[in-house]
């Protein structure tokens, strides 16, 4: 029988445009949460760690679509106007 070879995740490298976007949408989150709720209660409030919360933030993180809706609800904006980094 053969032996199949072990299969490997493959690893995205987010390219410079992605890192911009991540950064910018982190930055409008901070933005529209920091007047309603410290990072601790935001945290609290979408069902993450607060050091989650910071990854995001400071656009470190590849959000999750559900983290996203979360975290659109809490600010009382939908998706898409979350996404909207420019008006």
């Amino acid at each position: 029988m053969q032996r199949l070879r072990p299969r490997t995740r493959k690893r995205h490298e987010p390219s410079a445009e992605e890192l911009a976007f991540r950064r910018a949408l982190g930055q409008r989150i901070r933005d529209l949460r920091s007047p309603h709720y410290s990072q601790d209660e935001f945290a609290e409030v979408i069902d993450v760690f607060r050091s989650h919360v910071s990854t995001i933030e400071n656009g470190k993180t590849d959000l999750k679509l559900s983290t996203l809706l979360r975290i659109a609800a809490a600010l009382k904006l939908s998706p898409e106007d979350l996404l909207r980094l420019a008006d």
